[in-house]
């Protein structure tokens, strides 16, 4: 039996994974290497330049601060972190908007200054909220934020410049804070008592875990049903179809596509599975980590090849955290609806589910345990992923270079993909070689996912006539 240590409450839609500067956000994004060629809005090309180091920086000090949104070794959800990130990026954006207006704001309103200082703004914006939805990372953020600020004491408009930072943060954080997200989505959860329905896996259906006398733990099992999302008006508006298209799980579980997946889910996604291949292994643990932390690293690689200057960098990962943060309230939304079991019940399970296409396999685990203490379907991996790739393919069009990424759940490995959909095809695969989910799972979500993004990218941050 493996040993797992964990903080409770529990936050676990991934392994929890540490993470550096350098893992979190990527290649070196350099004043040199992300200096847009000409100047913005009227703003001088230095003065442009440094707001863009600003808006890189406080896009990477929010995933430095993710961590202490939990006590030490706990496990850290993806839609946890993707509110900080949210908020953080959001703050940036309307600061830099509140001086040159090229895109609506999303909750500042206060008047423009066009002699601010956008760096100023800039960092103030993301030290400011970073702190506020994160308490527990001032003291880091501080020390960061005074090394950094200090740098710009002297640019013209320095002063207008902290002032509009501070009011961008303060406005967002005022409109998130009553955002349903402080008791973390947790309740008591009840299984279904029918084949196909969600059961508490292992290990947290054990004693230790029963926190509500239900006998076990289903982590955010209301999340979906209790947050405000940031763009899409409801968490129901992109709800999946029902699992398999059958009337129940008891009859999903009896379809061809089902049995189908069955079989592909227990020979490829077990620890000790000898069909899966090597790159399958890798694919599988490389996309493993956190998805707003994983995506959040991709969009720095497009900034930096694409050229995107400080306004549309922040415009874009503004956007992107906030279709992060509400694919996940979409679909967990979705996972309580239909409460559909995971593929390591499904194969304890088979002898009993009715299928005379299924067996059980004695002992069969997921490759990265443990598989995370919420229903199968839709993929909520594979689901951000796909909005990932639909808010980046609508702000920065076209074909460009092939894009390569680390990750913090592999180090030392680097893949490359020819576009962020096919990044966003493999992360969704990942999901079947770990073993987490059934292939059904993950086109369901990864098309959620696109959905929640296109609507995402069309309604909100819009440009701004003759910008």
């Amino acid at each position: 039996m493996r040993s797992i240590s964990m903080h409770f409450p529990l936050r676990l839609a991934a392994p929890l994974l540490a993470v550096t500067v350098a893992a979190a956000c990527g290649p070196d994004l350099s004043r040199e290497s992300l200096a847009p060629a000409f100047d913005v809005g009227g703003v001088p090309h230095h003065a442009a330049v440094a707001a863009l180091d600003g808006v890189m920086a406080g896009n990477a000090q929010a995933i430095v601060a993710a961590p202490a949104l939990v006590p030490p070794g706990a496990p850290l959800a993806p839609f946890i972190e993707a509110r900080l990130y949210a908020i953080a990026n959001v703050a940036v954006h309307d600061a830099l908007n509140g001086i040159v207006p090229r895109f609506e704001r999303y909750a500042d309103t206060g008047p423009l200054d066009p002699n601010a200082d956008p760096a100023a703004a800039a960092l103030t914006a993301a030290h400011d909220a970073i702190v506020g939805a994160d308490p527990g990372a001032q003291s880091g953020i501080d020390a960061w934020y005074d090394a950094a600020i200090a740098a710009r004491a002297s640019a013209p408009g320095f002063t207008l410049g902290v002032a509009i930072g501070h009011r961008a943060a303060a406005a967002i954080l005022a409109r998130r804070a009553n955002d349903g997200t402080a008791g973390g989505g947790v309740a008591p959860y009840t299984p279904g008592t029918n084949p196909g329905d969600y059961q508490f896996t292992f290990p947290f259906n054990t004693p230790g875990f029963d926190f509500f006398g239900t006998g076990g733990f289903a982590d955010a099992s209301i999340w979906g049903t209790s947050v405000t999302p940031f763009v899409v008006p409801r968490t129901s508006l992109f709800r999946a179809p029902r699992p398999y298209g059958a009337p129940s799980n008891a009859a999903a579980v009896l379809t061809a596509q089902y049995t189908t997946d069955f079989s592909e889910v227990k020979a490829l996604g077990c620890d000790g599975c000898a069909a899966r291949t090597a790159e399958q292994t890798e694919i599988a643990l490389f996309w493993v980590e956190n998805s707003p932390t994983g995506w959040n690293r991709m969009a720095r690689v497009v900034i930096g090849q694409r050229n995107l200057d400080a306004w549309d960098a922040a415009r874009l990962l503004a956007l992107l955290q906030m279709g992060e943060f509400d694919v996940y309230a979409t679909n967990i939304e979705s996972k309580y609806y239909y409460n559909f079991w995971r593929p390591v019940t499904a194969v304890a399970l088979a002898d009993a589910d009715g299928n005379p296409n299924t067996s059980s396999a004695a002992n069969w685990e997921v490759l990265a345990f443990p598989t995370p203490p919420v229903p199968d379907y839709p993929s909520a991996h594979a689901a951000a992923g796909g909005t990932a790739a639909a808010i980046i393919e609508a702000l920065v069009p076209g074909r460009g270079r092939s894009i390569s990424s680390t990750s913090g759940s592999l180090p030392g490995v680097t893949r490359t993909f020819a576009t962020v959909g096919d990044a966003a095809m493999e992360n969704a695969l990942s999901r079947i070689y770990v073993g987490y989910h059934f292939r059904h799972a993950v086109f369901v979500g990864l098309g959620q996912g696109r959905q929640v993004g296109d609507y995402i990218a069309r309604a909100a941050l819009g440009r701004l006539g003759g910008n």
